[in-house]
């Protein structure tokens, strides 16, 4: 019988969900969603909007392949401690689960599958 519950199909099923979350969200900055337009305005960062939106991208396609997981996971964890910076800073905390969530995925990512890398 083939075991199909292992910690390295669970790794590519939550990269499966962390890189359409992600995704989603990349895209949506890079083509200036109605949305993003206007949280990035009330926060005075809009002319960072695409760039914030081409560096979560590349943070995803480093995390979907197998010999840069480690660089995405460093990159997309970085980029979503500064979004929970951000939250509390000029958001009054509002939102700041789910920048932590992600994060905290992310890494979980990388651990489950390197750990049948080894």
């Amino acid at each position: 019988m083939k075991k199909y519950l292992t910690l390295k199909n669970l790794g590519w099923l939550l990269t499966a969900l962390v890189t359409f979350m992600l995704g989603m969200s990349g895209v949506s900055k890079i083509v200036g969603t109605e949305e993003m337009i206007k949280n990035f305005t009330s926060m005075n960062l809009l002319p960072y909007l695409a760039l914030l939106g081409f560096v979560e991208l590349a943070g995803v396609v480093l995390l979907i392949i197998p010999k840069t997981v480690k660089y995405g996971a460093v990159l997309l964890s970085s980029y979503l401690s500064g979004a929970v910076a951000i939250h509390m800073a000029m958001m009054g905390g509002t939102g700041v689960l789910v920048p932590i969530i992600l994060g905290l995925a992310v890494w979980s990512v990388y651990y489950l599958r390197s750990y049948s890398i080894k």
